[in-house]
């Protein structure tokens, strides 16, 4: 049997990023993975975003307070303009810790994300 994905709320200074002010970048703060497990993004609640550049990079480490990187070129500037983008996952997570960076590019509205492990 397989493990239930569990459901994470990412937040900032301890603050969820439900209904998020769009026009505000952030860097979440660190997401624990102690197994490299799956993994999903799901970013939503973008009907009211008016959006010019908003992007996503997944940031990975392995000590929590740590330098964090780029996780993959793939997982970088991630375009949320496109539809599709807004789902970002993975098989693997190899590191321990992760964080999302959300660049607003002058985008309005509010947005939510969950991640699944």
């Amino acid at each position: 049997m397989e493990k239930q994905k569990k459901e994470i709320i990412p937040s900032v200074n301890k603050v969820a990023v439900t209904s998020w002010n769009a026009a505000t970048s952030f860097t979440s703060d660190a997401i624990e993975f102690p197994e490299s497990v799956r993994w999903s993004l799901d970013i939503q609640g973008w009907a009211g975003v008016t959006a010019s550049a908003p992007a996503v990079t997944i940031l990975h480490s392995n000590s929590k307070t740590g330098e964090y990187k780029a996780y993959s070129s793939l997982a970088t500037s991630i375009d949320l303009t496109v539809a599709t983008n807004r789902v970002i996952y993975n098989d693997i997570f190899p590191s321990r810790y992760m964080k999302i960076q959300y660049v607003s590019g002058g985008s309005t509205g509010t947005l939510s994300m969950v991640l699944s492990k």
